[in-house]
């Protein structure tokens, strides 16, 4: 899962659009024994509605999946995206009014940082979707499989900030397809690419959980994370661990095209201090999988793989 790969990213949207569609003939047609459609968009929206549904229906709660159907039963009938990391805002004029409280509610992280998002002025919002398409066009030039990956794992960049403003990007698995970026804390190219791949490599992890716990700590207990002020669980430091991982694996094989210039605007040694940055979060984190995790077979593997990965790149970058 560390370097970019079209064909597993194709099996797993294909596996992730299955099981959406048989939740929701099972939600809509039994449970609520509404006349099912043909089929479903597969919108960031609808994963989201499905979501908070399904909650519902493992608290027993057959009113509030009829709640949230009446309430949000046209994102089931919006088209899927024509195309792919399209640039939206936070405003009734990209997104409907279900579509953010839905989004909303599956951006809500642990610790509030992505809590009432709000939009940007329509020249932040101008800017960074220009940003955007030029950095992901400099991509498809010099490095067309990570554009692509990204392409694939992505469909919707949403662009949104809080009133706190501290956050940089958010992922969630109930948000599929779909990222926040946060414009204002994208202050270099550099920051940008990164945070970019940084939430779409969370979507590719993601991925892993369908049929596996990937690590079995207890959720409740917390450890220190080298990353955070605060402790976090298990489960947290090892998606930062893969997350980092991958943002080395890409830094590098960004520097190796000998084009980084044209991605992010800036000099080498920028790029060189942002992956021993990197390289060193990650071996941090790994110190603490490796001391106190308890994963899963394939979560050992996963975790291996990137261990052996950032290791390798640490020796080519000491030896350039």
């Amino acid at each position: 899962m560390l370097q970019p790969d079209l064909a597993e990213v194709a099996n797993i949207n294909e596996e992730i659009e299955r099981r959406l569609s048989v939740a929701l003939v099972y939600l809509l047609g039994h449970v609520l024994e509404e006349q099912p459609q043909a089929c479903w968009g597969t919108t960031p929206a609808v994963y989201a509605l499905q979501y908070l549904m399904r909650e519902a229906a493992i608290s027993g709660n057959v009113d509030q999946i009829r709640l949230l159907y009446q309430r949000h039963k046209e994102v089931l009938a919006a088209p899927s995206m024509a195309g792919r990391a399209s640039v939206v805002a936070w405003t009734e004029a990209d997104l409907s009014t279900s579509e953010r409280v839905l989004l909303q509610a599956a951006f809500q992280d642990d610790i509030g940082l992505t809590s009432h998002l709000q939009a940007l002025a329509p020249e932040v919002v101008a800017q960074m979707r220009g940003r955007i398409s030029r950095v992901m066009e400099a991509m498809h030039s010099c490095m067309p499989v990570w554009a692509q990956e990204f392409e694939a794992l992505v469909a919707l960049i949403v662009l949104a900030e809080t009133e706190a403003g501290t956050f940089a990007g958010a992922s969630a698995f109930p948000a599929w397809g779909a990222i926040l970026v946060n414009p204002r804390s994208q202050v270099t190219d550099l920051d940008l690419v990164v945070t970019l791949i940084h939430e779409s490599s969370h979507l590719k992890l993601f991925s892993a959980y369908l049929d596996d716990e990937i690590v079995l700590n207890d959720p409740n207990e917390v450890y220190s994370s080298p990353l955070r002020r605060e402790a976090r669980p298990m489960n947290g430091i090892y998606h930062a661990a893969f997350v980092l991982a991958r943002m080395v694996s890409f830094m590098h094989n960004l520097r190796e095209t000998g084009q980084a210039g044209a991605v992010i605007g800036t000099d080498l040694t920028v790029l060189d201090a942002r992956i021993k940055s990197a390289v060193q979060g990650f071996e941090a984190a790994y110190d603490v999988i490796s001391s106190q995790g308890q994963l899963t077979s394939l979560g050992r593997t996963i975790i291996e793989e990137a261990a052996v990965g950032v290791a390798a790149l640490k020796m080519v970058q000491a030896s350039a």
